[in-house]
């Protein structure tokens, strides 16, 4: 789960990708081991990477990430509506990013819950202040490293339909999720599921 995770700054060279998770997705679903897509990767270059180390490296995060999640999401990422794709991807991002997570638990969705709808880069500073009186990794993280993860979660949010900007701030946005969602992300995926759909 993603709170035992170490914490990693990674995600600001791997951000959202939803467009290589679905393809992920989809090959996993058309019965695909994970070898065969990292040589699909290596030597078809199925996902148009110039670099040899990005053509390894992508296909490696992105099975890690989908590997957090069952196969009936898994065949809503391949093959589900837009918005409801966008959805499962950030379950799975969350689920294998510890900071991500609990950003999404301790500001985004406590903001909501208090209603205040509106995250500034304090939030996130703030955020990542009190990560770093815990943890020397964090604290060990320059301020050029921060910002760039603070600038790669603001485009994550949006791109998954769960924030929008306002100048240098995002409002949050509460997704619609259809019944077929709630019940699929609830069990193991709960506390995730909570924080990503603004649920009590």
């Amino acid at each position: 789960m993603a709170w035992k995770l170490p914490y990693t700054s990674s995600i600001k060279d791997m951000p959202f990708l939803f467009a290589e998770m679905r393809k992920t997705a989809q090959l996993l679903c058309e019965g695909n081991t994970r070898d065969d897509i990292i040589k699909l990767s290596m030597k078809s270059n199925i996902y148009q990477l110039e670099k040899e180390k990005r053509r390894r490296d992508l296909p490696l995060r992105m099975l890690k990430r989908l590997g957090t999640i069952d196969m009936p999401l898994l065949h809503i990422l391949a093959d589900g509506r837009d918005d409801d794709a966008k959805l499962i991807a950030f379950l799975a991002l969350i689920k294998s990013d510890r900071l991500l997570f609990e950003f999404m638990r301790e500001v985004y969705a406590d903001k909501f819950q208090t209603g205040q709808m509106e995250i500034s880069d304090k939030d996130f500073f703030d955020f990542i202040e009190r990560k770093a009186q815990s943890s020397d990794t964090v604290s060990g993280w320059t301020s050029n490293n921060l910002a760039r993860i603070r600038n790669t979660y603001k485009n994550i949010l949006c791109e998954a339909g769960l924030a929008k900007r306002s100048g240098k701030s995002l409002l949050i946005q509460k997704p619609i999720c259809d019944q077929q969602i709630y019940n699929l992300v609830g069990g193991e995926n709960d506390i995730f599921a909570k924080a990503m759909l603004l649920e009590v």
